[in-house]
């Protein structure tokens, strides 16, 4: 099993936890924890490999993430290309790939009500069994968000997790073959955000990734 492969795909889930109020705009701290199900590497790896620590900002149907982690610097959503773009500390350029195209399929939905309180907030549950494994949301209508917005964002089950909740994810739990992690929010700002935090560096080399699923 290839390192790299089971991080970007973890990148994958990291990227897809966003919101919007009208749409939201602003910044997000979530702290990040990640259990590996594989002897082949170890939750301390992997850690150490994403980081403890996710800061999201996003503006309109653009977003972006920063790590602390070792690997990854960034990621950039921009919409208008329907691409996501990873930069990896080892490499000069940006790894991006298409995310119109859900590779997933959910086939069972759970919905429950007032399950638990985030930040001061009373959350509702929503469970997608996948054919890629359980992914758990945990969110708060207060904190709204356009699906539209994202009708381009399938993959992950992003723009179906938004059509159905509406709302940002204050905890999200993606239970995978390989790993487990957990993010939950421990900060929400709205602020302006400048649309240049959404642009890539000016001739950074750009290349296909190839450990999309």
């Amino acid at each position: 099993m290839n390192k790299t492969f089971i991080l970007l795909i973890l990148l994958q889930f990291l990227t897809t936890v966003t919101f919007a109020q009208k749409s939201f705009e602003g910044e997000v701290v979530y702290s990040v924890s990640v259990r590996s199900n594989t002897p082949k590497i170890t939750s301390e790896k992997l850690s150490s490999m994403i980081g403890t620590k996710q800061v999201y900002y996003m503006k309109g149907a653009n977003y972006k993430s920063v790590l602390n982690g070792n690997v990854s610097q960034w990621e950039i959503y921009i919409d208008k290309n329907k691409k996501i773009y990873n930069k990896i500390a080892s490499n000069d350029s940006a790894l991006w790939h298409d995310v119109t195209i859900n590779h997933d399929t959910i086939y069972k939905v759970n919905l429950k009500k007032n399950d638990t309180t985030i930040m001061g907030y009373r959350c509702d549950k929503l469970t997608f069994n996948c054919n890629s494994g359980v992914q758990i949301y945990y969110f708060n209508s207060q904190f709204s968000v356009n699906p539209r917005l994202y009708l381009n964002h399938q993959e992950g089950n992003w723009y179906a997790f938004l059509e159905m909740s509406r709302s940002i994810a204050l905890k999200e739990i993606m239970q995978r073959k390989y790993f487990t992690f957990t993010i939950t929010a421990i900060s929400v700002v709205r602020k302006p955000i400048n649309d240049k935090l959404f642009e890539l560096p000016p001739n950074m080399p750009l290349a296909k990734s190839k450990g999309m699923l």
